[in-house]
Order: structure tokens, then C-alpha cells, then sequence
């Protein structure tokens, strides 16, 4: 028993040695083939590895992908630091991602966020599989921090960007790859170039910018400009829309100003709010202003200024330079003004400015777009003709529509106006320190001016024209302005008048500078009283108490209207009292009037007033009697001379014949003095000279008289012949003849060489 257990002891023994001793040759065997180990961590680190990668997904969507060369864990924080980083961050699609590469990075893993201290590359865009061009190729920066669970990656430090079509930098970026939205924080410059190379590249500096990948367009804040070859353009904000390609098909603007300068060419335009739209090349096709836009155009001598609360501007390209553009058209809309201003040159005189108003204006340019070919208005308008040169008139037009066109240079060749007034402003002179304006309207108003020196040449004026210069007012159915001339020709019932008195005619041409009138065709004036006449030198041919009025086919009127030429079947008259011949001339000042050819004066005694008496047979119911027939006096001759004042004599020559009733006088020559106009009879006296020959008869008596010379007295109907062997032939009484030989038309009296009932070689008839 004893023996067994001693043998059960030495096995077991023999087995533990067995077994430790083949655990030693295994382990020494195990040692021998064993790696080395890796070397202890360092203090503070959780870990160490090579070719580390990170990923986060949303389901089966990749959301972040972090691969690194090497990867250390810190304990406190919780942060791996990576070397030779690559981060990739995935679109909605899962088909692009955003990559970014970075020397060295830490990643937070409590904050899911990653910062990469020093140089950094961006790629937007990458496809998962296969190429695609994207709109932002390359962004490189520093200092640099992405979260992992949103891919948002900002810096504060300068930041440099590729583009397909461009390049730029800004100082602080943000990026945010869900949105697709980059932010450039400060100090931005971007880059534009067309995609065929073909475009003149644009260059962008902002305050701000925001790139939307999205809606391909970029947001600039203030302050930005925008530069293109000539044009550059100033905004508070704007917004940059770009087309698949990236090309800029429009620039959203506020408060933007902006200039396009070529050679012998500005363009300035300004808004608080513009859109301006590029078309193939990046070459602006239009420009649009809305509140308080603005144009400044200046080119060959002349700078024009468009203002309104709307503009727009119509750019076209040249087919010798397709890649840039020039203004063509320009609408203004809203209290629009154009103000066209011309430049000194020298040796030439300079012209009027000319300020254009209306609600809507259109300008439209030649071709080349330098200068401007025509300007009009939509609705109702005004243009001032502001003169720059002393001595000019000013000028204004107001009408329902206006056209203006221009020549070469910006000088204006034409306007046109419909239901137009004008009002024209002269200058001071030396005599006369305010002059009234000249005041005009028609249906229709077309001005033509110099091509040479942009005056106005010839105004023309249609249907129902009327004309006001202080007193003196005119109408006619047409109108034309000779500037040069100062002459207006009033054609079709033309009509002028002021407060001396009218004339009429079928054409009418008047002096504006000397008040001079020519009258042509059916000519009709009248001539007003004075407002105090001089009774005491007034006469019944030429009073300055009544109304004088005319007739003939011609008449010109000279020295303020003073001096009346009448012609062709002439006529003057005031009241009963008339002058008719071929031609009339009347001397208002010298209180002269001549007539010639076929002469033939009238002239009427006052007719006594008998409204108040009655026949005094009849008692108190008597009626008042009626008026007598009028009294006149009318002499035909080839010749008047009539002088007034006091002298109040007509000379009448060429076989004058006077009749008056009852009575007959003919001769060579005949002299009449006339009464003041308020006498009972007109004519005072009458001397004959010359084959007198005097017929006197009542109807049942005639008495006929012949003398070289005779007198003749109207108010006591007394006749005198002398010279040339007298001669009274009476009806009744037979023949007288002597020396001289008096008589008295109303009774039976008759002196014989001043001796009463003397004989003198009479032959008497008996009953």
C-alpha cells in the first residue's frame, strides 16, 4: 500500500517534469520565432497606428470618410492626431464628394470635428467614379477646421481658390458642402473668364461673397466692384448668376454705379437698384435701373445726362469688335429728364443745351453708338433751350409728344411736336431791359436747325397756330419761324392784332425785330381810337377818335405800325368817311395819307340830331322826327395827297371831280380843307384849278359855272368862279359872265365882280 503511493508520487513528478520541461523547449522554441514587440507608448497616448481610417455613415449613404498615414491617440482631450490626412465629405447623392487634403490635422473625436493647422487643399466636386468637371477646382488655405457630421469646414486665414473659368482669394472662408454654399469673408477678389477663352476676363472685389453652387450664383456684399476691360462698376450688394458653364449670364445690383470708357467715349450709369444682363463672350447685352437711375453719355463734344426713377439701357456688339459692347438704345420711365449739355471746341460757337422732360423717354444711338440719332417722348413733354452764349434767346416747348433728331456730332437736325406751345425769352437790351416773351401753339410744330452750329433755323407751325409777344397777338392755320430773318409768315385766315388795332390776310409776314408786316391777299385792318386823341387836330379823313379800317390785296406796315402801305383795290374808311385807289399810304405820325390810281374819297357830314326834336304842330303827343339823308362829299382824281393837324387839307389831281348834293365841281386840280371830325359837315372848303366846270341843280333848276379857278364854301353853299372868263349858265336865268362871279346854291343870290345884281354880259330868259 505504502508502495503504491510512493509510485503514484514519482509518476506524478515524473509528469510535472515532462510537462514543464517541454513548456521550457516551447517557450524557448516560441521565443526564438516570436516578432518584435512594439516599442512601449509614450506617455499620455491611448494608441498609435499607421494608415488609420475613419468613416461615418447615414445608413447606407457615406456621410465622411477621414484616411490618414499615421494615427495617434491623445488620452486627455480625446483627440488623434493624423498625419498625411485625406478627407472626404459626400454629397446627397453619394456620387461626389468634397476632398481635402492637409499635411497634419487633429481630430476631436468627442467634438466630431477636425482642424487642420497648416496648409490645406480643397476639391470640390470629385466623383466617386469617372470625371466631372466641377465650378470650384481647388481651394487652398490654412488653418483650417472641419465637423465630421455636417462636413462644414471654416478658417479666419487667407484663402486662395481655382476655378474652371477663374481664380481668386478672400481672408476667412466658410464652407458648408449640404448647402453648397462657400462664404469668403473679407478682402474677396474673384477672377472670371469664359469657357472657349474667347470672353474678355471680369474681375470682382468684395467686402463679402457667397458662393451657391446650388443655383450657380454668387452674393457679394459691400463694398464690391466689378471691372471688365472699359467698364467698371461699384454696389453696395450684389448678386453674380452664372449659367451650366459658369459664364455670368447677370449682375443683380444695389445702389450701383457704373462707367464704360473707351476711346472718345464714356458711358456713367447709376441706380439704387440695377441688373445688368452678359450675353456670349460675358458682353453686356442691357442694363436695367430701377429708382433714381442715372446716364451720362459723353462723346464728340457733347455730354447728355439721363435721369429718371427707371432705366433701360440696350447694349450691341460690332461686327469689327464682337467681343465688346456699346449703347445702343435707352428707355427712361418715371419723372425722366435728358439733359444734353455741349462741350467747348475750338473756333466754334457754342450751342443751346437742351433739357428734355417726360414720364418716358426713348433715346436711341447711331450706329457705333457714340452718338445719338433721335430722342422722344411717349406722352406729354417739355425741352428748354438754355442758351450759353450772351445775347441768345431762350427758348421752351411743351407738347403732347416730341421727336428730336440728330446729325453728326450730337448736333441737333430736327423736332417735331404735336398740340405744342412754345414760349421764346429775349435777352435784355440796351433799350429795353424786359422784354415779353414770345408766346406760340398749334396741332403740330416741326423745327429745323443749322447742321453747322445746331441754331434754329426755320419753325413751323400747323393748324389753329397762335402767337402772343406782349400785346401783339396773331392765329393762322400755319406758321413759319426764318430765325435768321426774325420773320414769322402766318399763312391760311391769318389774322395778328394788339391794342392800335388788327390785320387779316391770306399771308402775313411779321418782323419780330422792327414790328414790320407785309400782308398778302384779301387784307383787312383795323385801326382802334387812341385812348386820348387830339380832338382839336383830328379831321373827318383821319381821326384818332374812330375806327379806321382797310381793304386791299397787299399791305405793309412799317415803324411800329405807324406807316400803312395798301395796294391792289385799296380801301380806308372810318365810319361813313372811305378813301378808295389802287394804293393807299398812311402816315399815322405825320397825320399823312396819299392814294393813287382811280381815287375816290368819301366823306360825310354829321347828320343833325333830331331824335329829341318834335313837330311842333302837333302839340305834346308829337313823335320825334326821323334823321335826314346822309350828306356826302365824294371826289374821284388819279391822285390824293391828304395832310392832317391843323392844315386838315386833300389835294386831289388829275381831273378831280367833286359831287355833292345838288352839286357837281370838275377840274384839273382840286384843293379840300376839312372840318374837325365832331363838325356838322366834313368838308369846309373846296378850291378847283384848272377847266372848272361846276354844275349846281335842284331838279327844277340848274345852274352850271365855268371859271380856271373856283372856290367852294359848305357851309354857306357859296360858289366862286374866277379867272378864265367866268361863266354862269342858269336854267331860269340865262348867261352871266364877269370878272368874278359868286353865288349861293340855296337861294337866288349872285354876285358879278363882287357887286350885287350888276349887269355884266348877261343874257336873261324870259318866262
Amino acid at each position: 500500500m505504502r508502495r503504491s503511493r510512493w509510485l503514484i508520487l514519482a509518476a506524478t513528478l515524473f509528469a510535472v517534469y515532462f510537462v514543464g520541461a517541454d513548456f521550457i523547449r516551447r517557450r524557448e522554441a516560441a521565443a526564438k520565432n516570436a516578432p518584435v514587440p512594439p516599442p512601449a507608448l509614450e506617455s499620455g497616448l491611448d494608441g498609435r497606428a499607421n494608415d488609420w481610417v475613419y468613416t461615418q455613415s447615414d445608413g447606407d449613404r457615406p456621410r465622411v470618410t477621414i484616411r490618414a498615414k499615421s494615427f495617434k491617440q491623445i488620452q486627455a482631450p480625446s483627440l488623434v492626431e493624423l498625419e498625411g490626412v485625406q478627407l472626404e465629405i459626400y454629397k446627397k447623392d453619394a456620387k461626389h464628394f468634397d476632398l481635402v487634403k492637409s499635411a497634419t490635422a487633429q481630430f476631436d473625436i468627442a467634438a466630431k470635428s477636425l482642424y487642420a493647422p497648416g496648409e490645406v487643399e480643397i476639391a470640390m466636386g470629385e466623383p466617386v467614379e469617372g470625371q466631372a468637371p466641377g465650378r470650384i477646382l481647388n481651394i487652398r488655405s490654412s488653418g483650417v477646421r472641419f465637423a465630421s457630421d455636417t462636413g462644414k469646414a471654416t478658417t479666419d486665414q487667407h484663402a486662395s481658390f481655382q476655378l474652371d473659368l477663374g481664380a481668386g482669394s478672400a481672408t476667412g472662408i466658410d464652407y458648408d458642402p449640404q448647402s453648397k454654399e462657400l462664404h469668403l469673408r473679407s478682402h474677396v477678389a474673384l477672377d472670371w473668364k469664359g469657357h472657349d477663352g474667347q470672353a474678355k476676363p471680369m474681375h470682382v472685389d468684395a467686402g463679402e461673397a457667397f458662393y451657391r453652387e446650388g443655383n450657380s450664383s454668387v452674393v457679394l456684399k459691400p463694398n464690391a466692384k466689378l471691372m471688365r476691360d472699359t467698364l467698371e462698376m461699384e454696389t453696395g450688394e450684389a448678386l453674380i448668376n452664372l449659367d451650366s458653364h459658369g459664364e455670368i449670364t447677370s449682375v443683380d445690383a444695389k445702389t450701383a454705379r457704373g462707367v464704360q470708357a473707351d476711346p472718345n467715349r464714356r458711358v456713367e450709369f447709376a441706380a439704387d437698384h440695377m441688373l445688368l444682363n452678359f450675353g456670349e463672350h460675358s458682353v453686356v447685352t442691357s442694363v436695367k435701373g430701377e429708382r433714381n437711375g442715372k446716364l451720362i453719355s459723353t462723346a464728340n463734344f457733347m455730354r447728355t445726362t439721363v435721369t429718371a426713377d427707371d432705366l433701360d439701357l440696350a447694349f450691341t456688339t460690332l461686327p469689327a469688335a464682337p467681343k465688346d459692347s456699346v449703347l445702343m438704345q435707352a428707355v427712361a420711365k418715371g419723372k425722366s429728364v435728358v439733359d444734353a449739355v455741349p462741350l467747348e471746341r475750338p473756333g466754334q460757337l457754342l450751342a443751346d443745351t437742351r433739357v428734355m422732360r417726360s414720364e418716358v423717354i426713348h433715346l436711341k444711338m447711331h450706329e457705333g453708338g457714340r452718338d445719338i440719332e433721335s430722342v422722344e417722348t411717349e406722352g406729354p413733354g417739355t425741352v428748354d433751350f438754355v442758351p450759353n452764349r450772351a445775347g441768345q434767346p431762350r427758348r421752351f416747348l411743351k407738347g403732347d409728344r416730341i421727336w428730336i433728331a440728330y446729325g453728326p456730332e450730337n448736333r441737333v437736325q430736327s423736332f417735331r411736336s404735336i398740340n405744342a406751345s412754345t414760349r421764346t425769352e429775349k435777352p435784355p437790351t440796351s433799350k429795353v431791359q424786359e422784354q415779353p416773351p414770345m408766346l406760340t401753339s398749334s396741332k403740330e410744330i416741326v423745327a429745323l436747325f443749322d447742321p453747322k452750329t445746331s441754331e434754329l433755323a426755320r419753325l413751323e407751325q400747323k393748324t389753329n397756330f397762335h402767337y402772343e409777344e406782349g400785346t401783339r397777338q396773331a392765329t393762322a392755320e400755319q406758321a413759319v419761324l426764318e430765325e435768321a430773318k426774325d420773320l414769322i409768315t402766318l399763312t391760311g385766315a391769318a389774322r395778328t392784332w394788339d391794342p392800335t388795332g388788327s390785320a387779316s390776310a391770306d399771308r402775313l409776314v411779321m418782323n419780330q425785330k422792327t414790328g414790320d408786316t407785309v400782308a398778302e391777299g384779301h387784307v383787312a385792318t383795323t385801326r382802334l381810337p387812341d385812348q386820348k386823341p387830339d380832338q382839336k387836330n383830328d379831321s373827318a379823313l383821319l381821326s384818332n377818335s374812330d375806327v379806321m379800317q382797310g381793304r386791299s390785296q397787299r399791305l405793309t406796315t412799317t415803324e411800329k405800325n405807324q406807316k400803312l402801305h395798301y395796294e391792289g383795290n385799296a380801301v380806308v374808311w372810318q365810319g361813313a368817311n372811305r378813301v378808295e385807289g389802287d394804293r393807299i399810304d398812311i402816315d399815322r405820325m405825320a397825320q399823312v395819307l396819299e392814294a393813287h390810281g382811280k381815287v375816290m374819297s368819301q366823306l360825310a357830314d354829321k347828320s343833325p340830331d333830331q331824335s329829341a326834336a318834335k313837330d311842333p304842330n302837333k302839340g305834346k303827343d308829337a313823335k320825334p322826327l326821323k334823321k335826314g339823308p346822309p350828306v356826302f362829299t365824294i371826289v374821284h382824281a388819279p391822285d390824293l395827297v391828304y395832310t392832317g393837324g391843323e392844315t386838315r387839307l386833300a389835294k386831289y389831281t388829275g381831273s378831280a371831280v367833286m359831287n355833292r348834293p345838288d352839286m357837281k365841281v370838275t377840274s384839273r386840280e382840286m384843293r379840300a380843307w376839312l372840318n374837325p371830325s365832331g363838325s356838322e359837315t366834313s368838308l369846309d372848303k373846296a378850291f378847283a384849278d384848272g377847266q372848272v366846270v361846276i354844275v349846281s341843280s335842284d331838279g327844277k333848276r340848274t345852274r352850271t359855272g365855268t371859271s380856271e379857278h373856283s372856290e367852294y364854301y359848305a357851309g354857306e353853299q357859296k360858289v366862286i368862279l374866277v379867272e378864265g372868263d367866268p361863266l354862269l349858265v342858269d336854267s331860269l336865268k340865262g348867261r352871266t359872265r364877269g370878272r368874278q362871279l359868286t353865288w349861293w346854291a340855296n337861294n337866288d343870290r349872285l354876285l358879278v365882280d363882287g357887286v350885287e345884281s350888276r349887269p355884266a354880259d348877261s343874257l336873261l330868259k324870259k318866262k
